[in-house]
């Protein structure tokens, strides 16, 4: 049985997903985030990290259909490969609370939630956290264009 380390991450709306454990490479509370004119409702926003503009995914606006504003925002830095041996890309998710680590087995392996409907575009794989399932985000998917245009 193999056990692996993920954290749990919790959106506005309720929502709730994880990433690996070396997928999340930074917190930053209260960033300085700047809104892009014209842009999709769930990725308006941008912020410069280590000389670098990262585009900041809101995956609550994205599975509810529309854009909501953050009062206090956190904002979770992360990387992800395109394809294996690849440059690591990051990017940003508005997070509604500090993340959780905690430990998964393959026991815990589950279905994902079939509402809201756009877990399918967003997850690969899902676990179940006591009662909840806590559907596993992929992160190449989340960040590309394929999603954002959607």
């Amino acid at each position: 049985m193999a056990i692996n380390t993920a954290w749990t991450l919790d959106f506005e709306g309720g929502f709730r997903a994880a990433v690996g454990e070396l997928e999340m490479v930074h917190l930053i509370q209260f960033p300085n985030l700047i809104d892009i004119p014209h842009s999709p409702f769930c990725c308006r926003q941008v912020l410069i990290w280590q000389e670098n503009i990262i585009p900041v995914m809101d995956i609550g606006a994205w599975l509810n259909g529309y854009y909501g504003k953050f009062q206090q925002p956190l904002v979770g830095i992360f990387a992800y490969q395109e394809q294996a041996d690849a440059y690591l890309h990051y990017g940003a998710l508005l997070l509604a609370a500090i993340p959780r680590r905690l430990r998964v087995s393959d026991q815990q392996a589950c279905e994902l939630p079939t509402q809201p409907t756009g877990w399918k575009a967003l997850a690969f794989s899902c676990f179940s956290e006591g009662d909840k399932a806590v559907p596993i985000l992929n992160l190449q998917h989340v960040f590309s264009d394929a999603l954002i245009t959607v």
